[in-house]
């Protein structure tokens, strides 16, 4: 699901869309597996099942099956005395927390997984962490303490660009929410251009939505347009309808801040198609009442970038 240029090709699965196809088939069985890690002989492999299936239930926004699985891995791998394995089951436990609005829990996990990747020495996931933690104080409305943690995750990523990338964006989000949108805008530049450099087209998707963002705040209303179109195209190219979702909410707002409502109103409604496509129900009625209220939409959407190690 996350395959990059330059890693080794799996050999499974033709591409990313077949994956996806069987990992959906088989979500139930998967999260009931990482169940026996309740039993001592299944534990270290029903551990690391859960750390593998991180990445596809933030995708499918599964976030109720990411926390079960999470503290299934947590628990197995404390009652293991195996810090490593736990301090990663925090941090994924605390970006499950994060998405599903859990924003003070997800805090306090992801400080544990901090300091639990501190005490092993591994600086590298120390700062993966730091910038999952900065994202969850950004959602408590602690903008400068999120700066703090995306600068330490900035200094632990040096040499990975993808990780760099993500800090940079993330950081970018936390600039922006603290009324620096200049410095919002560079940040997302560096993303965008690291993620580019990497390969990482998904990647360089969320860096164009939040470039986007940064610099509708910063008056640069048309740029900020195409941003957003970038954005979409790549959400589409991926089939991430939720995404794609939110780039037209914020092509929608743009939109409606350079007094075009009738463009509003198309996004909007092709928003709500999104949403659907993305089984999000409560999104897609909501882009539907906006446009019939244009003059009542709830702002852009920003896209943070949750990390597993």
């Amino acid at each position: 699901l996350q395959w990059l240029p330059g890693r080794p090709e799996p050999e499974r699965f033709a591409d990313r869309a077949q994956a996806l196809g069987w990992l959906d088939g088989e979500r139930a069985g998967l999260v009931a597996a990482v169940q026996w890690a309740r039993e001592e002989r299944y534990a270290a492999m029903a551990v690391r099942l859960a750390s593998c299936l991180a990445v596809y239930l933030e995708w499918r926004r599964s976030f109720d099956d990411w926390i079960t699985v999470a503290r299934a891995a947590r628990e197995a791998a404390h009652r293991a005395g195996d810090h490593y394995r736990e301090a990663d089951a925090w941090n994924n436990l605390g970006s499950a927390l994060a998405e599903a609005g859990r924003v003070e829990e997800a805090v306090d996990a992801l400080t544990r997984a901090r300091d639990l990747f501190r005490a092993a020495g591994d600086h590298h996931r120390e700062g993966i962490a730091w910038d999952n933690l900065g994202s969850a104080l950004q959602e408590s409305g602690r903008a400068e303490e999120a700066i703090d943690a995306h600068t330490r995750a900035l200094h632990r990523a040096a040499g990975d660009h993808h990780r760099e990338a993500d800090a940079w964006n993330n950081l970018g989000l936390a600039l922006r929410r603290a009324g620096r949108a200049g410095e919002a805008v560079d940040a997302h530049t560096r993303a965008r251009d690291l993620h580019q450099a990497a390969g990482d087209r998904h990647g360089e998707g969320i860096a164009w939505n939040n470039f986007g963002i940064a610099l509708r705040q910063a008056g640069r209303v048309g740029e900020a347009v195409e941003a957003y179109g970038k954005a979409l195209e790549i959400y589409r190219e991926f089939e991430d309808w939720y995404r794609a979702g939110q780039a037209l909410h914020n092509l929608a707002f743009a939109h409606e801040v350079a007094q075009r409502p009738s463009d509003a109103r198309a996004c909007w409604l092709q928003a709500a198609d999104a949403y659907t496509r993305a089984d999000a129900p409560t999104e897609a009625t909501q882009a539907r009442n906006s446009a019939d209220r244009t003059d009542k939409n709830p702002g852009p959407t920003l896209h943070s970038t949750p990390l597993t190690p």
